[in-house]
């Protein structure tokens, strides 16, 4: 999915040795356990400096690109703000076929300042470790412009831990959000970021180094701390054509609960 901080493939990927599988089924069932308490606590039950959100969703997402197969993802997040701007988040995901295993995992560290009556600025760093269609321990430090909840505008350098070649993998976001009245709004985005992938992912090698861009539009709805989110998602021929294995499914359905 487009993050609306800039925040889920855009850069080189690699193979490291599994975690354990011991260890990976305990943490996949952990991360179940703790959705499902924030599913049925009540909306209330956080106050504060806290908040959180647990999801499901018809596929994971991270720029238009697939970080697992067209399979239901439950993901679960949460975050601490203090009043000087400083936030910390901590979020993870299962696939339902496999609950055992933990899909993908992130912790987010960021500060948050007013510009003007109308303009934020964010920045922060990001590390995510992704275990489900790849597996990669990713770095993205980025700066982030918001205008009010309407237009939000970021750039980010992504680095891949253990990768050769090119450290640094810019992209750039540009998102927006508009009310269209009762429980209903529309939001959309457009990107471009240089990617690289393994040669089992490649048909061509030359499209690893260049650039690619994508895209979504969705309808959201919302009632209290639901929210049901459909989008169209779109990615350029060439990334369609050459990055076999990472393209993701036109669409994808999301059901949130926040907290």
């Amino acid at each position: 999915m487009m993050r609306a901080d800039g925040n889920p493939t855009r850069y080189r990927l690699h193979r490291e040795r599994a975690a354990p599988a011991r260890s990976r089924s305990r943490a996949g069932r952990v991360i179940a356990a703790l959705l499902a308490a924030c599913l049925l606590a009540p909306a209330h039950a956080r106050a504060g400096p806290w908040n959180g959100e647990v999801s499901l969703a018809s596929q994971l997402l991270d720029r238009g690109l697939a970080i697992t197969p067209a399979t239901p993802v439950l993901q679960g997040a949460v975050a601490w703000t203090t009043p000087s701007g400083w936030s910390l988040g901590l979020s993870g995901g299962i696939e339902l076929g496999s609950p055992d295993h933990l899909a993908a995992a992130a912790v987010r560290v960021a500060h948050a300042w007013s510009l003007s009556e109308n303009w934020r600025m964010q920045a922060g760093v990001v590390y995510y470790r992704y275990a489900g269609r790849i597996d990669a321990d990713v770095y993205e430090p980025g700066v982030y412009w918001l205008y009010r909840d309407v237009l939000t505008f970021g750039v980010a350098g992504v680095h891949l831990a253990g990768a050769g070649g090119r450290k640094l993998h810019p992209a750039a976001d540009l998102n927006f959000h508009w009310p269209l009245g009762g429980a209903f709004s529309f939001a959309g985005g457009i990107g471009i970021a240089r990617y690289a992938a393994p040669d089992r992912y490649l048909r061509n090698e030359r499209y690893g180094t260049g650039y690619y861009r994508y895209g979504q539009a969705g309808l959201f709805w919302r009632q209290g701390a639901w929210q049901v989110e459909l989008d169209r998602v779109v990615v350029d021929p060439h990334a369609r054509r050459y990055l076999q294995g990472l393209v993701a499914s036109p669409w994808l359905v999301t059901i949130s609960r926040s907290f």
